[in-house]
């Protein structure tokens, strides 16, 4: 039987896998590409009218217009900068010092960095949410990528990516005088450009797809981010579903190209900082 899945029928029954797989995960996106340049009452009728119903155009002027999405989509690149900044320079910090510093307790203290890892960022919540509000910062875009300055995760990839550079080149370059600040970026960064691309693309998709906590430390419009606006929009727009999936559309955008651009050097990013 182990042999008969090894030939001819196993690669059919993979294919078949494969096919309903796609199928489940494609649909959705169809569903939503199509259905926001389609009237509600097509969308609503069934499939040959979702699928060969009327252009419409107007569901995304409207879904702009009726909500602060625009507004949103402005925070969110806001937070998605500043969020994926500072990580990105923390855990580089924090990885050189780990690695080229000599600190005697590294592992302890990269033990002690990584916990959070393990922790469920519920646990979190309300400990940010105090912590936030007591500093004045609730209900602002500030407090929505304030407690989100340092990540574990981008720490661990840079540590990993670091302990794998050559040592030759380090002591060749502490004899030739060559300071720590000048080493970080003529010689360790230049190597580990895929882990940093890698780093870079988590870090922002991760920041542009925040729902839970920016909803809970803001409560006006003007101050959240497009997650959160499209949940509003949706409770605003109540029946009208072209304009949903219109808001849904524009808000997706950005990660896409994110994904799309940055697909080359997910893979070997993410080998480079776990292999080596």
């Amino acid at each position: 039987m182990t042999k008969q899945l090894r030939g001819p029928v196993g690669t059919v029954i993979l294919v078949a896998w494969l096919i309903i797989a796609c199928i489940f995960i494609i649909f959705p996106v169809v569903y939503g590409v199509i259905g926001a340049f389609r009237s509600t009452t097509d969308i609503q009728s069934g499939i040959d009218s979702l699928l060969f119903g009327d252009l419409v155009l107007e569901n995304f002027p409207n879904a702009w217009e009726q909500s602060s999405i625009g507004t949103q989509l402005w925070n969110s690149v806001f937070v998605t900068i500043m969020q994926t900044g500072f990580q990105f320079i923390t855990s580089i910090l924090a990885a050189y010092a780990l690695v080229f510093g000599r600190i005697r307790a590294a592992g302890k203290i990269l033990i002690v960095l990584l916990v959070p890892m393990m922790i469920p960022a519920e646990v979190t919540v309300i400990g940010n949410y105090l912590t936030v509000r007591s500093m004045g910062f609730y209900d602002t875009v500030v407090g929505v990528f304030l407690p989100y300055l340092a990540n574990s995760f981008t720490l661990f990839l840079f540590y990993q990516a670091f302990r794998g550079f050559p040592k030759e080149i380090r002591e060749a370059t502490r004899l030739e005088g060559v300071g720590p600040i000048h080493f970080l970026f003529r010689f360790v960064l230049p190597l580990n450009r895929s882990v940093m691309m890698t780093a870079i693309v988590t870090s922002a998709i991760a920041a542009w797809n925040g729902y839970m906590w920016p909803l809970l430390i803001t409560q006006s419009e003007s101050a959240r981010t497009i997650q959160p606006g499209i949940a509003a929009l949706a409770d605003e727009a109540g029946q009208d579903t072209g304009l949903v999936l219109a808001g849904l559309i524009l808000a997706v955008i950005p990660t896409v190209l994110l994904v799309i651009f940055g697909q080359k050097y997910l893979t070997r990013g993410l080998t480079d900082g776990a292999v080596k």
